[in-house]
């Protein structure tokens, strides 16, 4: 038994269709793929669309994005300034360079600051490893039971506080022995 081909999908040659219902057919079928396409341009490319259009019976369809409104009343402010779309095109163009431009000279800065100081933690990690016999602190701390840190630094703030307390008073001594 032969295997009949796949019909899949077949190329059709553009051209307008001459039947008036295959006509309105065709348009009801694909107005929704025209928009599904806008939406997508517009989200892709970051974009302004409006797509506006009559069926053969007269109902309108249109899609906006963001709204017909807003793209509506760009191009009517165009046209009473008797300014070109041109312009308009160029003036947006340099405002959309200007903030790329700022953009990547942030993003420089915060690039270089994000190199600099993974050079000073290895710098640290490599004191501290110096320090601590060429162990990291990781290694160092890996062996001690949370318990044992938790009293050690309790002890290390009693032991900021003692000598706090003896500083200020000799300070205060210091400073009673100048009122004699």
């Amino acid at each position: 038994m032969a295997k009949l081909p796949k019909s899949g999908r077949k190329k059709i040659e553009i051209k307008r269709i001459n039947n008036e219902r295959e006509r309105a057919v065709t348009m009801s079928k694909r107005h929704n793929g025209l928009f599904k396409k806008a939406c997508e341009l517009a989200t892709l490319c970051g974009v302004h669309i409006a797509i506006i259009f009559f069926t053969i019976g007269g109902k309108s369809h249109s899609f906006g994005s963001p709204s017909i409104c807003s793209i509506l009343n760009k191009f009517r402010r165009i046209n009473e300034a008797d300014e070109q779309p041109e312009n308009f095109m160029t003036r947006l163009a340099n405002c959309n360079e200007s903030r790329l431009q700022e953009l990547n000279k942030h993003y420089n800065e915060i690039s270089d600051k994000l190199f600099s100081e993974r050079k000073r933690g290895k710098i640290l990690e490599e004191t501290l490893k110096g320090s601590l016999g060429g162990k990291t602190s990781e290694e160092c701390f890996s062996g001690l039971e949370t318990e044992k840190i938790v009293k050690e630094k309790f002890h290390l703030i009693e032991l900021k506080k003692i000598v706090k307390g003896i500083l200020e008073s000799r300070a205060a001594c210091s400073s009673s022995k100048d009122d004699f």
